[in-house]
């Protein structure tokens, strides 16, 4: 299997999008997609030059910019509330069962 590319974004590129990328990874490894995804991190600014290069965007910022990827807003994984129906998003979207 070819491996997904998850890009995690937020407002400076450092803090939150740190944070859920670091929780999207632990969360591939338990479930045992370690190895077909690789997570990167940036700010909502770099998103539209980066997106193509994607199979998936998870940002915890608004953005009214249209992408070429699916994006899916991961503020979830941020307060540890309602995470499983956004991360099922996730899995569906990268086709990982």
């Amino acid at each position: 299997m070819i491996k997904k590319r998850v890009l995690v974004a937020c407002g400076t590129g450092v803090a939150t999008s740190v944070a859920v990328a670091r929780k999207l990874e632990n969360i591939f490894k338990e479930r045992g997609f370690g190895d077909l995804v690789e997570v990167s991190t940036c700010t909502v600014a770099e998103m539209e030059s980066k997106a193509s290069k994607f199979d998936l965007i998870v940002t915890t910022a608004h953005n009214s910019k249209p992408m070429p990827v699916k994006v899916i807003m991961g503020v979830a994984f941020l307060i540890g509330r309602g995470t499983e129906p956004v991360l099922q998003d996730i899995l569906d979207t990268l086709g990982l069962k």
